[in-house]
Parts: C-alpha cells; sequence; structure tokens
C-alpha cells in the first residue's frame, strides 16, 4: 500500500507578527511604500489631516545615544510623508511591562531631535518649530492601559472639553488579540489589514487577494520564497530566535508550576502539623480548665466565681456542675 505524504503548503508566507517580518513586508525601500501607504490612509481614513497622504519616504531606523552610556533607538519602520507628518511603526510581539511608556518615549524622542542649535539653511534660528510625529503601534497582545478595542487613537486633549491640542504627537494602538471578525465579517480596508496582518503566519496565505490589487501585492511581497538570500536569512534567524524564546518560556511557567505545585504541598503540610498542635493545645487547656472548674464547684465555690478565675462562661460552668 503506498504511503501517503503529508500535505504541506505551495509557498510560505511571511508572518509580520515577528519584527522581522514586519520590516520585510512593510519596511523595505522600493518595495513596501504601497503597502505602508495603503495601511496608513486605511487607519486615518476619517482624520482629516492625516487621510490624504499621496506618498511616504522611508527614513532612517536608527537612533543614536543622546549621551554617553545611553540608550539608543532602533525603530522597525521611520517614514515621512505627504502630509509632512513622521510616522513611527512598530510591531510588539511580547507583552512588556513599560510598554505605554516606551511607546511614549519613542515618539518623544522623534518629536525632541528636530531639534537644533544655531540657524538652518536658510540662516533662521530654530523657534520650536515641530513637524507633527505620529506613533503607530501594532500588539499581540492587549495593553493594559487601553480598553479593548482594536483600534485605540490617543493624542493631547482638553481634559473638559475633549478639544485637541494641537496635532504635535499622535498615537494609534492596534490591538490584534481584541480584533475578532472573521473574513467574511470584514467590510473595510483596515478591517482587512489587520485581519491580514493577526492571521497571515496561521494561515499561510493573504485573505481578500482576488479582490484587491494591493492584498495581491502584498501576497507577492510576503512570498519567502521571493526573498533574496540576505533576507530569507535574516527572517528564518528571527524565527528560530522567537521559536527558542517561546520554548524558554513555555519550560519556564511548566518548572514554576510544578515548584509552585510542590512548595504549596509542603506548606500545606507544615500549616496542617501547626493547626493540630494548635488545635492540641487548645483542647488540652480547655480540658484543664473545666477540670478546675468542676473541683472548685465540690469545694464549694459559686458560678460566679470559678467563672472569674477561670475565664469559662457561667453557662458552660452550669452544665459542668449538673
Amino acid at each position: 500500500m503506498e504511503k501517503m505524504m503529508p500535505k504541506f503548503p505551495t509557498e510560505r508566507v511571511i508572518d509580520p507578527i515577528y519584527d522581522e517580518g514586519f520590516k520585510l513586508i512593510f519596511g523595505r525601500e522600493d518595495v513596501s511604500e504601497r503597502l505602508i501607504l495603503d495601511l496608513l490612509n486605511s487607519i486615518f481614513v476619517n482624520d482629516p489631516e492625516l487621510g490624504n497622504i499621496v506618498n511616504v519616504r522611508f527614513t532612517n531606523t536608527e537612533k543614536p545615544n543622546e549621551t554617553i552610556g545611553g540608550k539608543g533607538i532602533r525603530y522597525d519602520i521611520r517614514c515621512t510623508t505627504s502630509t509632512g507628518h513622521h510616522f513611527i511603526v512598530e510591531m510588539q510581539k511580547a507583552e512588556q511591562i513599560h510598554f505605554m511608556e516606551r511607546c511614549v518615549y519613542y515618539v518623544s524622542r522623534d518629536t525632541a531631535e528636530q531639534g537644533f542649535k544655531g540657524r538652518n539653511d536658510d540662516c533662521e534660528e530654530w523657534d520650536f518649530s515641530l513637524m507633527p510625529v505620529v506613533g503607530l503601534f501594532f500588539t499581540n497582545f492587549h495593553i493594559r492601559e487601553l480598553s479593548e478595542k482594536p483600534l485605540v487613537y490617543g493624542r493631547l486633549v482638553d481634559e473638559e472639553t475633549g478639544q485637541p491640542m494641537g496635532d504635535y504627537q499622535r498615537y494609534v494602538f492596534i490591538q490584534l488579540p481584541c480584533f475578532r471578525k472573521s473574513e467574511e465579517d470584514c467590510d473595510t480596508q483596515i478591517d482587512k489589514w489587520i485581519y491580514n496582518i493577526k492571521n497571515m503566519g496561521n494561515t499561510q496565505t493573504v485573505a481578500f487577494k482576488t479582490q484587491s490589487d494591493i492584498f495581491d501585492y502584498l501576497h507577492s511581497v510576503s512570498n519567502v520564497a521571493a526573498l533574496d538570500k540576505n533576507e530569507r536569512d535574516l527572517y528564518e534567524a528571527a524565527l528560530m530566535r522567537a521559536r527558542d524564546y517561546n520554548a524558554q518560556m513555555k519550560t519556564a511557567r511548566i518548572r514554576g508550576h510544578e515548584q509552585g505545585f510542590a512548595m504549596g504541598i509542603a506548606e500545606g503540610r507544615a500549616e496542617g502539623r501547626a493547626e493540630g498542635r494548635a488545635e492540641g493545645r487548645a483542647e488540652g487547656i480547655a480540658e484543664s480548665l473545666a477540670l478546675t472548674a468542676k473541683k472548685m464547684l465540690e469545694k464549694g465555690f459559686d458560678i460566679a466565681t470559678v467563672a472569674d478565675i477561670t475565664g469559662l462562661s457561667e453557662e458552660d460552668i452550669a452544665r459542668l456542675k449538673d
């Protein structure tokens, strides 16, 4: 009988949930501009200030240390647009304790570094004129400080009126686990983008590619076989690191559970022995007091006196007398 061979997908698709995969899809110069442009316009489709982007230009993702011994930054994607905005686009797969603070820091660094000393090429001194900076953060987890919505938009506002206070720093958080629509339920362009970013790695295909040129192009860009050797090696190494990390974390959780269970049993036994000793002492004291009270009654002491000396209630002493 002929042995049945397992079926594998005819092609592999890049998983954008991993940093390296996300950058290969959305951050390659002369390859990804169409994709990041459509993604940004779909996110800000109802925003008159941000929703009419005509073109994007990738810029340096490296931010050097601010001080000696300080920490530099390497953004996933950084670009400027025809609207004059700076965009920082990040994918975060694993949850971090101070993730929100990190987002604020990233946007603030880009804002602060627009300043300069002296004069510019037009011999003008800097007067704090800033280009708006927008931080776009994809997360594969729910951010604790935010509501459980797939898309959360943030900016500086007047707390009382909700009126925006300028356009200098904007934030958008795309929380992938909070997006629960099926492929059939995706009506808008941003729905389709989020669905693909969340599911491409698992389905090993790109949804809506037969309905839309942009998703057909996404399919061609995300084909692992279409990567050059260096890009493919970087992607495979990123996957290996992520799998090793996940395996280590899983092992740590299992061992932590086992150790906690063992400690719980040991503590429970110790507590049981301690409680048993305490209960035994209490019972012994109670029996001794009862015996003393009974002898006092036999000697002719009245119930009130016995109660005062032994600390027993008069009701308990009366029952001893009977």
